[in-house]
């Protein structure tokens, strides 16, 4: 099921076809990248351009505190088909200051930015406190439904009081959602799914003890999934312990096809469209770099 190493039949056969599904005009999107990233925009264009030859075409660079939100929308609007999104990453939830707020609703409305996030509960690390932490993701929320945006979660080891703080607000009204990077737990399952939302897979699907997270898999519906990589973090295989890259995610996709049982080309089909009924974006296209 998994490509384990970065060269053989099976690999060669995969990225064939990729590149078939390429020439063909059909693309994927990577729908969480920090590609604003310094590691990762000192070479942004040979990043692009090794994703465009995989069909890796589109992609949603996401911002995790107000400086490093400024730049993802900056490199957004450099290039035709990279979005970006603005929120406050649990992590520096004790850096926001309520005089930002004007800032983040001013970036909200930008042609480029299209989500709020990354948001959520982070009590692995706990760099910020937690009441700190459900005081910011509620307010990131609450501007979510104000401004008509999805907002994209990142979760961590605290769903119990995530879905506590969400559930109140996503209830009421939400443009969509997204759980990102997710781990394979089946109560925040349940309530995203439960709450009209998509869930996201990044790299990790691939890892050889990932199979707990591959059963979740094959409950979600495909109208429901997307995929990522979550750049520069959490390299798929059969390249884990390498900095990871946007042409990446077409690992993760592949794996989703081993588990669901379907063809690739008809997967990024189905990603495409769940893309066009969560974002108000433009249709992916080639674009020569």
């Amino acid at each position: 099921m998994l490509i384990k190493k970065r060269s053989g039949e099976e690999l060669s056969s995969f990225l064939n076809v990729a590149k078939r599904c390429a020439e063909e005009g059909v693309f994927l999107t990577d729908t969480h990248a920090h590609l604003h990233f310094p590691e990762m925009v000192r070479d942004i264009d040979d990043h692009l351009k090794e994703a465009s030859k995989v069909g890796v075409e589109r992609f949603i660079t996401v911002g995790i505190n107000k400086k490093d939100s400024s730049k993802a929308l900056k490199l957004a609007e450099e290039y035709e088909n990279i979005f970006a999104s603005a929120g406050i990453h649990p992590h520096d939830a004790s850096e926001f200051n309520h005089s930002d707020i004007d800032f983040f609703i001013h970036t909200f409305r930008k042609e480029k930015a299209v989500a709020v996030g990354e948001i959520g509960l982070d009590y692995f690390r706990n760099h910020s406190p937690k009441d700190i932490q459900k005081d910011v993701f509620a307010l990131f929320l609450d501007l979510s439904v104000s401004e008509k945006l999805p907002f994209i979660i990142h979760n961590r080891e605290a769903t119990k009081d995530l879905i506590a703080v969400a559930d109140p607000i996503v209830g009421k009204k939400n443009h969509g959602g997204i759980v990102h990077c997710f781990n394979g737990d089946k109560e925040l399952m349940k309530w995203a799914l439960d709450a009209g939302l998509f869930i996201s897979f990044a790299g990790n699907l691939t890892y050889k003890k990932a199979d707990e997270l591959r059963d979740a898999l094959k409950y979600i519906p495909l109208d429901r999934l997307l995929v990522e990589t979550d750049c520069p973090y959490l390299s798929p295989m059969p390249f884990r312990g390498k900095q990871n890259v946007p042409a990446n995610v077409i690992f993760t996709a592949y794996t989703v096809c081993k588990v669901k049982d379907i063809d690739y080309k008809n997967l990024l089909f189905t990603l495409e469209n769940n893309i066009n009924n969560l974002y108000n974006i433009a249709h992916a296209k080639h674009i020569d770099y």
